[in-house]
């Protein structure tokens, strides 16, 4: 793997004079995302709710859908709820249940899939089961797109059947009685980049529009926290109406009264009212997911939704033991599979690894780590309680995963396979087991690689004397950062290490601290530094490595970092976080 430093360039004289109202810096940030003029800067600086939030009946069948919801509501229907797993689709599914609650209706069930024993999104089985229990209405969350037989099957069975998913559509769709979804071919939708709970909280904008005497007035936007927990969560990119919606879901999230969520900061030690995007993708949105990781993602739901103080302190409690057991077990993973990989002489171009105890809903956490610290494709498997061989897989950017799994015989050789470019997963027969490595060895040989190249983008050069709360807000002013709004990176040209320390767990993360005139700056880098030593002691001669970079007291490096305020201490601290180091030659 090859990395890279890119500078961005000078921006045009024609764009720095369209920008002119704003400070050089916001000028230059604002370029390098694609705003080349005033309006479109205050546009992204100050998004407007109501501009951005676009009609939701210009989803594609948006108007079948809250028909037929309006039909059962009135009818008192049974209504079944079928929401996926994970950090967009629980969130999403709290969106509609709270929605039903706050109107009064309560002739609903909530069913989210055993991420252990089933399989992802709706399955036969489980449509007989609704059937089974008189449903009349199924509405799925974060899932449907590709349930073809399972609508067809529901249909026969006489439920009716809306999809509200934001995955793209295979060639051939279910035959639902309303799929609303951004990414249907002929959607004129404006904007397809919405999370599955963003697709089903303009479904609830579009009930709510078409009338209930019974709600008040703006009570959708009180629902914008938990748009933003899955948008930010799922990674989806954070321009157009997804930014407004993390924008006004974070001011939620800081005002919010769900007990849930109160009781979860507390545990995560987030102080109220100074929650932003970082919190989401590095806190919250993983203890969600450790829900349907370690146990089962209702859990999750229930932080979300109940109105019971001690149950919430419960949940939360709950599931920050989850996410330490579920690291305690990626780390007992990657010592398995780093005493494993020792007595390879050559490793694999693709490590195939497994164990039928791994626990299986940490094997994607887990390929990652593997995929990250070997640099090349990974596939990990484990067994599920019916014997079914279950696995994750990660590439590095070398080979495109989807490929080389249909190189290696595809739907003949897996029972179930999918996924993109750099993530996916596969099932197949415990016989099958064996032969699994020696078919993606082969298969790696014939399919086309790429040079995997890490570029870092940097926004600019800084002095550390810039470093100021003053910079810190102008840079600040484009969050919320995410995909396709990256966090400003900038560079810091030698400059001189004063003190170094480690914390966490055995030293795993770093604090280097450079002094200033007699102020001392701290950059912050986290689960990035192994010991220079075979022991996890850090030793202020040797130092520690940072991508083989020796780090001590006077060394010399180039930094990149950005800025962040850290709130963890009594008062507000202005740092750096790391990103990458070089030696100054």
């Amino acid at each position: 793997m090859m990395k890279k430093w890119s500078l961005q360039t000078t921006i045009p004289k024609k764009a720095d004079k369209d920008l002119t109202v704003f400070p050089e810096l916001t000028r230059k940030l604002l370029y390098y995302r694609g705003i080349k003029t005033e309006s479109e800067a205050q546009i992204f600086l100050e998004p407007n709710y109501a501009d951005e939030n676009h009609d939701p009946f210009l989803l594609p069948d948006m108007d079948k859908a809250v028909r037929r919801i309006h039909q059962a509501i009135d009818e008192n229907q049974k209504i079944m709820i079928f929401g996926d797993y994970d950090a967009d689709g629980v969130p999403g599914t709290a969106v509609l249940s709270l929605f039903f609650r706050e109107i009064g209706f309560k002739n609903f069930d909530v069913y989210i899939p055993d991420r252990h024993l089933e399989s992802y999104g709706l399955s036969c089985i489980q449509v007989e089961k609704f059937a089974q229990d008189k449903v009349n209405l199924l509405i799925t969350i974060d899932c449907g797109i590709t349930a073809v037989e399972e609508v067809k099957l529901a249909t026969k069975l006489g439920l009716d059947v809306i999809i509200t998913d934001h995955h793209l559509p295979q060639a051939k769709v279910p035959k639902a009685l309303a799929i609303v979804n951004p990414k249907i071919k002929g959607s004129k939708y404006p904007f397809a980049d919405l999370c599955g709970a963003g697709v089903i909280f303009k479904v609830v904008q579009a009930l709510i529009r078409r009338g209930n005497p019974k709600i008040k007035l703006g009570f959708e936007k009180w629902l914008l926290d938990l748009v933003a927990i899955s948008t930010v969560a799922d990674m989806m990119p954070l321009v157009g109406e997804n930014r407004a919606l993390v924008k006004f879901g974070l001011i939620v999230l800081n005002k919010t009264r769900r007990l849930g969520l109160l009781e979860l900061l507390r545990v995560l030690k987030i102080k109220y009212g100074e929650a932003n995007e970082g919190d989401i993708g590095f806190m919250i949105g993983p203890r969600i997911n450790s829900a349907s990781r370690m146990t089962h993602g209702l859990e999750a739901y229930k932080l979300l939704t109940t109105s019971d103080a001690s149950e919430a302190r419960t949940i939360a409690l709950g599931l920050e033991k989850n996410n330490q057991a579920r690291k305690k077990i990626v780390e007992e993973i990657m010592m398995a599979v780093d005493s494993r990989l020792a007595d390879e002489k050559d490793l694999p171009p693709v490590i195939v690894i497994g164990d039928p105890d791994w626990g299986l809903g940490v094997l994607g956490l887990a390929c990652s780590k593997i995929t990250d610290k070997y640099d090349r494709p990974s596939f990990v498997w484990a067994k599920n309680d019916d014997g079914l061989v279950k696995g994750s897989c990660r590439s590095n950017g070398s080979v495109n995963l989807v490929e080389l799994m249909e190189s290696a015989g595809g739907q003949k050789f897996f029972t179930d396979m999918g996924g993109h470019v750099h993530a996916g997963g596969f099932s197949l027969d415990a016989k099958k087991i064996k032969d699994l490595e020696k078919k993606l060895l082969q298969a790696y040989d014939k399919v086309s690689k790429a040079e995997v190249v890490v570029e870092e983008v940097i926004d600019g050069e800084m002095s550390l004397d810039q470093v100021t709360w003053e910079t810190y807000g102008e840079v600040n002013r484009l969050a919320p950062f995410g995909i396709g709004n990256p966090k400003p990176v900038f560079l810091f040209r030698d400059v001189e290490i004063d003190k170094v320390r480690t914390f966490g767990n055995g030293g795993i993360h770093i604090n280097l601290s450079f002094k200033i005139g007699g102020l001392s700056i701290n950059a912050i880098g986290f689960f990035t530094c192994p010991p220079s030593a075979e022991d996890d002691e850090f030793d202020e001669r040797l130092g520690h490595n940072f991508s083989d970079v020796a780090l001590a007291s006077g060394r010399r490096i180039d930094l990149l970092a950005s800025l962040e305020k850290s709130t963890f201490g009594r008062a507000p601290e202005l740092r750096l976080r790391i990103v990458d180091i070089r030696s100054v030659v």
